[in-house]
């Protein structure tokens, strides 16, 4: 695809604009007319839909000078919805994109779906800071951000999931700034039901299950979520699961927009306290296919789900456990998840498609933990079944706890399954072929960190005190040494663990002068 003007620089105001969209040739006319650039525009990144459809990322910086005085530096992105008419490549829709929460846009025109509401621009503002950088997943503001680049231009493409955007940025608009009137908010919601329902009654079913369509769906039940609102939550989470089923499962839309599949995943999982996670993921699933670039994955067995990206995994690990009583696929996804929690902090990636191979690979992996069964009532006294609901509850603990509070948030669920761990570790601890390990000692410390500044953390810490006397732990160099051997994230777990080790520490010394 040519994106390059004649003189080599890709320079928006130069391009052939769709047909229809006149008010983008008109708006950079306006623009160009008031100031002087001087600015560099690189293409980030083009993603081909089909062979209509493309987008394609570009970042600019440089200085602007405006004709009547003034200016500055400038730096910006924009995303180009590219279409292919008689032939040739033309820009059907453009936006900025915000390269940090408090940026402003310097776009001059909007391309929104047309919409009855006031505030549209406000809205937009708010929704594209916080469900891009203050949201889940929580990917930091860059280039590689998959959320800017496959799932936003879903929203500027189609009024259903544009005003679902809309709606769930007036909720938290109002949440942090008491700025929207209940009876703006009312007008908002009722618009956007109306348009939800008429897609659902008047659609063909290829538009009623569109990537869209459930995006819209999974957003308005994670905006009840929010508001506490358990009875239309359940109502959007049982048309979601509809809805999934219709397209052959959360795998089959993997394929389509791994982002809208990562956000049904969470749009159930932090509703798990109440509505139970379903089956989506009932095996483990392969790794989601990527081709950037990356190494061959095996034609056979494979170790981890990301040694594709790196080979320096620890192939002994996924043995290890299972000879530790952990069932063969949550040790599996323990491995993988330990490898790519390696891999992240030391490794930059060069697009956000690579990215969102990670995250897609790691919510799959979660979801599967998710839709295991809890261990059944017959196998309470089996050493193996309980050793393995305890790891996958701490897998699940581990990975989630750092994005509590992050919107939609999970603390609710992430709270549930932390006292389904303390009641299988109880029952474990009760097995008489119980015995202290690194995967015990692990397990205990997981749950301590997930219950920071509750009352259950007592419970944790007194069990730690007597594993880490008897395993003959002494300093948290030794701690570090075998807990870092399950999973690890260096940067987001150390501050909390070494402040566990201190509180450890102290009890043991109140225990010694007793």
């Amino acid at each position: 695809m040519k994106l390059y003007a004649p003189n080599g620089v890709f320079m928006a105001q130069h391009f052939p604009t769709a047909v229809g969209n006149e008010a983008v040739r008109k708006a950079y006319d306006m623009t160009f007319d008031a100031i002087t650039l001087s600015v560099d525009f690189n293409i980030i990144e083009v993603v081909p839909i089909n062979d209509e459809w493309a987008f394609a990322r570009t970042a600019s910086a440089g200085t602007t000078k405006l004709k009547a005085g003034g200016g500055g530096p400038e730096a910006n992105q924009e995303l180009f919805v590219m279409q292919k008419i008689d032939g040739v490549w033309k820009i059907a829709r453009t936006d900025s994109l915000p390269r940090s929460p408090r940026a402003e846009r310097l776009d001059p025109f909007e391309t929104y779906p047309e919409s009855r509401i006031v505030g549209v621009d406000v809205l937009m503002k708010h929704y594209l800071r916080s469900a891009v950088y203050e949201n889940f997943p929580w990917q930091p503001a860059s280039e590689t951000n998959p959320t800017t680049t496959f799932l936003v231009p879903l929203i500027w493409s189609d009024t259903v999931l544009f005003h679902a955007a809309l709606q769930l940025s007036s909720i938290r608009l109002k949440n942090r700034q008491s700025c929207n009137s209940d009876r703006d908010m009312k007008t908002l919601s009722g618009e956007c039901i109306r348009l939800l329902r008429d897609r659902v009654e008047s659609s063909g079913t290829e538009l009623q299950v569109s990537d869209e369509t459930i995006s819209a769906v999974a957003m308005l039940a994670t905006m009840e979520h929010e508001k506490g609102n358990l009875r239309m939550m359940r109502m959007h989470l049982d048309g979601l699961k509809k809805m999934v089923d219709l397209r052959g499962g959360l795998s089959s839309i993997r394929e389509t927009n791994p982002m809208v599949a990562n956000s049904i995943f969470w749009a159930f999982a932090v509703a798990s306290y109440e509505v139970p996670y379903p089956n989506l993921d009932p095996v483990l699933p392969t790794p989601f296919s990527a081709d950037h670039g990356l190494l061959s994955l095996p034609a056979g067995p494979f170790v981890s789900h990301f040694q594709d990206f790196d080979p320096s995994y620890e192939p002994t690990q996924s043995q290890e456990l299972q000879d530790l009583g952990v069932q063969k696929d949550i040790a599996s996804v323990v491995t993988s998840i330990q490898h790519v929690s390696q891999l992240v902090p030391t490794n930059s990636y060069p697009t956000a498609s690579t990215s969102q191979v990670i995250l897609t690979r790691m919510c799959s992996l979660l979801s599967f933990l998710l839709s295991i069964q809890p261990i059944n009532a017959s196998l309470v006294g089996d050493n193996v079944a309980l050793i393995s609901e305890s790891m996958r509850l701490c897998t699940l603990l581990h990975v989630l706890t750092p994005w509590r509070g992050l919107a939609p948030d999970g603390t609710i669920t992430i709270n549930l399954l932390l006292h389904q761990l303390i009641s299988s570790l109880k029952l474990l601890l009760g097995t008489p072929t119980n015995s202290t390990n690194m995967v015990m000692l692990w397990m205990f410390c997981t749950g301590a960190v997930a219950a920071d500044k509750m009352p259950e953390r007592l419970w944790f810490v007194g069990h730690l005190v007597e594993m880490t006397e008897e395993m003959g732990i002494r300093t948290w160099e030794e701690m570090k040494a075998l807990v870092s051997r399950v999973i690890w994230h260096e940067r987001l777990h150390s501050r909390p663990y070494v402040q566990l080790w201190g509180e450890i520490e102290e009890k043991r010394k109140e225990s010694s002068d007793d």
